[in-house]
């Protein structure tokens, strides 16, 4: 039997996207303790989860409980880095943490060197990996459905409240992965970032929601490179509701193309187009991929009463526990989360700059953040 503990913050995107249920179906794996800021909260939270303790502080809980599973759910990153260490210095065997992983490289540098000295296993919760339309578009991929594989082309939600920037650095990571996941590490990468139709400077930066960390731009096209010569593009706009596609990302093969839209609870469907020529039409080419949903009884679902995204959590922790078990990376690890991060700082070092940046970075710090501290030394 393993022992988890859940780290919450009220008013804070209080326990993410459902973080704290990740371990709810597992039974292998007793959840004994809850942390909050707000004590009461915790309390109620753990009643919730049938954890026998409540805690006002994550340090006093992660000192006072031996924990071999920490989930870290609070939506602030800068928050979740300090807790990710401290769960490690306590010990624990394995981490669940809410995306985005953290906002630099070098932030992602100092937790993975610090859970490969203690041994720790870290999961960041991009669960669409785990979602049947996305195993299924790399099985797709991989058995050659649309021939080899050329382009890929990911946008944000581009709604009017945090297109571009925020966008990116919220919802976007989940595209980035998904663009990695399909063609391997980039190699480079060249970006404009705009404000206002112009290129952003460093006046422009501003500190994002949520302690993102400092950010520009209401327009964000990125190019990369990866390997084998195939492309990806991501983009993001500040604009109006419908101006834009909705979320998702488009495969361009040598024979056809695949098309995803949405995220795993939105029940879109995964679509193929054999003949992408006579599109756009009158008559569309595009086809549904039969998917199989996944299986909530074998993941412990006996009850028929968790959501889709209860049961991709379940997925994610499932596999951090295997991986603790038979030592070995789990399906999305530190390692993966840093190179989320790194691509999203690239975009903005390239809008900056207006050069082409190559992997991996070497400015590991937020580049608005870095060329302010220049900036003053210089003064």
């Amino acid at each position: 039997m393993y022992t988890a503990v859940v780290i919450g913050a009220t008013g804070a995107g209080n326990y993410g996207h459902d973080l704290d249920l990740a371990w709810q179906l597992i039974p292998e794996v007793d959840v004994v303790a809850v942390a909050d800021v707000d004590e009461e909260v915790a309390r109620a939270k753990a009643e919730q989860l049938g954890a026998r303790q409540a805690f006002g502080d994550f340090r006093e809980m992660l000192h006072r409980v031996q924990a071999d599973f920490v989930t870290v759910c609070v939506r602030r990153p800068h928050e979740r880095s300090e807790m990710m260490l401290a769960a490690i210095e306590a010990g624990a065997k394995g981490i669940y943490c809410e995306k985005p992983f953290v906002r630099t490289p070098a932030e992602a540098d100092a937790i993975v060197s610090a859970a490969e000295r203690g041994g720790t296993k870290i999961q960041v919760a991009h669960n669409w990996r785990v979602d049947p339309k996305v195993r299924r578009m790399r099985e797709m991929v991989r058995a050659g459905d649309i021939g080899r594989l050329v382009a890929m082309h990911a946008t944000g939600k581009n709604d009017s409240r945090r297109g571009g920037a925020e966008d990116l650095a919220v919802l976007g990571v989940h595209q980035l992965d998904l663009l990695r996941q399909f063609a391997g590490d980039p190699r480079q990468l060249s970006a404009n970032v705009l404000q206002a139709g112009r290129p952003v400077g460093i006046q422009d930066a501003h500190e994002g929601n949520e302690n993102l960390g400092l950010m520009a731009g209401d327009q964000i096209f990125a190019t990369l490179l990866f390997e084998h010569g195939v492309t990806g593009t991501f983009s993001s706009v500040r604009t109006g509701r419908g101006m834009h596609r909705q979320m998702g990302i488009e495969l361009v093969g040598t024979d056809g193309m695949l098309s995803l839209r949405g995220g795993p609870t939105t029940g879109q469907p995964l679509l193929i187009n054999r003949r992408p020529e006579l599109d756009p039409g009158l008559e569309s080419s595009w086809e549904a991929v039969p998917v199989p949903p996944l299986e909530a009884e074998a993941l412990g679902d006996t009850e028929g009463t968790a959501d889709v995204r209860q049961l991709l959590h379940t997925t994610m922790t499932r596999d951090l526990l295997e991986a603790v078990e038979q030592d070995r990376r789990p399906i999305c690890d530190a390692i993966d989360g840093r190179w989320i991060a790194e691509m999203v700082m690239a975009v903005h070092e390239a809008g900056l700059s207006q050069q082409t940046v190559r992997f991996p970075l070497q400015m590991r710090e937020n580049p608005y953040a870095a060329r302010k501290q220049m900036a003053l030394a210089d003064n």
